[in-house]
């Protein structure tokens, strides 16, 4: 080693020991998307502008160019580690911390744990971020450094999911706990729906590999509402909070994320009042526990033939099953073996993977997650990352059962969306919830009796049907909650959504209904572009093809619509209006005002500046 390379080194040393009084962590929150209870935080560097590096990838460069890492690693973790020890309850949490690439050592998992012993913690209660430029094929002890990590009971998780290196063969190679969903995929996943597929798909395939998911960088409403509508677990983002250095402005749970889905409700057909009634509250044990608890626990519980086991933070590691250990319980010297110190048997030598759901997740997600594992005994069961129950084989398919009669009892049988029970509980949430605005959406077809008449009942069932599905792919994945009252009557709302874009939405599903239903005519008769048959006097006649009309009833602050009749005559009133304007819309945009008729040139513009209320696009 040269003189000057010396001399830089002590001066980088130099540096580094400044960088100790500099540098310093703010943590965000990562949260259960459900609920907004914290579930850990990750810690974000600060201050290293004032070391004269313009970003933190240029300060890892720097310090691997002079052969430092393992200096610089040491120093950043253990003011992590002390920062993340500064919040409340930390035993509880999970702190998640950035891999600087340039460390890829089977020892570093060794070193952390050693640094969170120091501060009273364990190795799950750190999960170590791997940066998405880290490739696999350039540094041979990766695989070995992630067995590591494993072994001292850290967690993995692959940082921006989406764009990285070989993202699907570290999957398979090295299974993480967890994947942050790059925020390219996450920005306006609202209104893009080729990013709305690509997360769906992404957190099937994570959850089919008992990996979680957490969306990285939501900012709005918005976007955490499809994040959960598509399954994600976590969210972490400004929307919740922003990276904070003082410990006092965190907090244990950010309620603003449970108002969100209160005031965008879905009905999920009542899926966790089903899952709690099936649930079986085994009572776990712990790792850290010694072999006599397990033998206890067994002994204690004689209707059950597993013991969940936990982690410190009371998340589920999975299963011990009874048949694993009976050779120990049974043979003549079998109990003192395994419980002589010498032999060294723990109970995390036992544990068998088990998949592990929210309370909060769907049925179909609790299904997803067993069809997924080997031979699984069951699903464990938690609330904000802590173990709730456990829910076996036999009582998940008692589960499903219920459910399905359920969903059938309350699901129009042609179209399955949803029925009349979920739609009338819908209304009466915007009836009742005055703070926000909503939109309803009433829609039936014209000179559909005609059509159906003429050419039959099964053709007229695929118009409904054609148009049930167009309500799926044009409606539903806004954000929008769909229904069919019955025959060809449906219903549609949103809630604090502006106006341009809800008519923007019923104007693409107009036209394309009245576009794509022609295909069910007979070829004559659509290029005729009306149907000769008997109107419902038996009146023969020219019967123009089939449309649809949408009475839409805006609902915002302040409005009164308590009155169940007067609702009533306002829609019946708002279609018969429907009925006459150009394009098949007509909208009410308070209790006594007039209704507005639209034309087929209606101007988004006119509505995003329009003067009054009262004001009718139409001219009308």
């Amino acid at each position: 080693m040269s003189l000057k390379s010396i001399t830089k080194r002590s001066q980088a040393a130099k540096l580094l020991m400044h960088a100790r009084n500099v540098l310093t962590y703010a943590l965000q929150p990562i949260v259960n998307i459900h609920t907004g209870h914290v579930f850990g935080y990750e810690a974000l560097l600060r201050g290293f502008e004032s070391l004269g590096f313009t970003s933190i990838s240029a300060l890892l460069d720097w310090a691997a160019e002079l052969e430092l890492s393992e200096v610089l690693d040491a120093i950043l973790s253990r003011l992590a580690i002390e920062r993340f020890t500064n919040q409340a309850q930390a035993l509880r949490y999970r702190l998640f911390f950035n891999l600087d690439s340039h460390l890829i050592h089977p020892e570093h998992g060794a070193r952390l744990l050693e640094r969170l012993a120091a501060h009273g913690l364990k190795g799950e209660n750190l999960c170590v971020e791997i940066p998405k430029w880290l490739d696999p094929k350039v540094y041979t002890h990766w695989a070995e450094m992630i067995e590591q990590y494993r072994h001292a009971g850290l967690h993995i998780t692959l940082d921006d999911f989406g764009d990285g290196c070989s993202e699907f063969k570290r999957l398979y190679a090295q299974p993480p706990d967890y994947v942050k969903l790059d925020r390219f995929l996450i920005q306006e996943i609202n209104t893009d729906r080729r990013k709305r597929t690509l997360v769906a798909n992404a957190v099937q395939l994570a959850h089919q590999l008992n990996i979680r998911v957490i969306a990285k960088g939501i900012e709005t409403e918005d976007e955490l509402l499809v994040c959960r509508e598509v399954g994600c677990d976590f969210a972490q983002g400004y929307l919740i909070a922003l990276p904070q250095i003082n410990s006092d402005n965190l907090a244990p749970v950010y309620e603003q994320v449970v108002k969100i889905h209160e005031r965008n409700q879905r009905e999920q057909w009542g899926d966790q009042a089903l899952i709690e009634t099936f649930l079986e509250p085994i009572i776990p044990i712990h790792l850290s526990d010694r072999i006599t608890t397990l033998f206890e626990a067994l002994r204690r519980d004689k209707h059950h033939h597993v013991v969940p086991v936990l982690d410190s933070t009371d998340w589920p590691v999975g299963l011990i099953h009874e048949a694993e250990i009976k050779d120990y319980i049974y043979s003549t010297y079998g109990r003192e073996l395994i419980v002589n110190p010498a032999f060294a048997r723990q109970v995390r030598d036992f544990v068998r993977p088990c998949p592990c759901v929210d309370i909060h997740d769907s049925i179909d997600r609790l299904l997803q997650a067993y069809s997924s594992a080997a031979d699984p005994a069951g699903v464990l069961i938690t609330r904000d990352g802590r173990y709730q129950g456990f829910i076996s084989a036999t009582s998940l398919l008692r589960l499903i059962e219920k459910k399905n009669l359920a969903v059938a009892r309350d699901q129009n049988p042609l179209t399955k969306l949803p029925g009349n029970n979920q739609i009338h509980r819908y209304i009466s949430q915007a009836l009742t919830e005055h703070d926000y605005t909503w939109h309803l959406a009433y829609m039936d077809f014209d000179n559909f009796k005609a059509f159906n008449d003429y050419y039959g009942f099964r053709r007229g069932d695929r118009a409904i049907q054609l148009f049930a599905d167009l309500l799926r792919t044009g409606l539903e994945p806004y954000g929008w909650f769909i229904g069919h009252v019955g025959g060809d009557d449906f219903f549609a709302g949103i809630c604090n959504t502006e106006l341009p874009v809800v008519l923007e939405r019923l104007t693409w599903l107009t036209e394309k209904f009245k576009a794509d239903v022609q295909s069910l005519y007979d070829a004559e008769d659509r290029q005729r572009g009306y149907l000769r048959a008997k109107d419902r006097y038996g009146e023969w006649r020219d019967i123009p093809l089939i449309r649809c009309s949408t009475a839409l009833l805006e609902i915002r602050p302040g409005d009164e619509y308590s009155d169940g009749d007067t609702l009533g005559r306002t829609i019946a009133d708002l279609k018969h209006a429907a009925k006459q304007s150009p394009l098949g819309i007509a909208l009410r945009r308070n209790p006594s005002g007039p209704n507005h008729l639209f034309t087929e040139t209606w101007s988004l513009e006119s509505e995003v500046q329009g003067a009054s209320p009262t004001q009718d696009p139409s001219g009308s």
